[in-house]
């Protein structure tokens, strides 16, 4: 699978819609690429590209720390 493929799989759940993250059926036409305004999508990217790359989750916690830290 491809990062694409994995983020919406991981989109594809109906939580998403549930808590007004995205429109039914949004997350077909959601890419990659994308800039996001929600900060849920970007955790899961750095979260997918950590795995696909073999990183330790520790690793990829930190970056994932940095990015919510520097959000605020």
């Amino acid at each position: 699978m491809t990062k694409e493929e994995l983020l919406r799989s991981f989109l594809e759940d109906e939580l998403f819609v549930e808590k007004s993250y995205l429109k039914e059926g949004e997350y077909k036409n959601y890419r990659w690429a994308a800039p996001s305004k929600h900060k849920l999508f970007e955790v899961l990217k750095t979260s997918i590209e950590g795995e696909l790359s073999n990183e330790s989750p520790q690793i990829t916690e930190k970056k994932i720390n940095q990015f919510l830290n520097k959000q605020t």
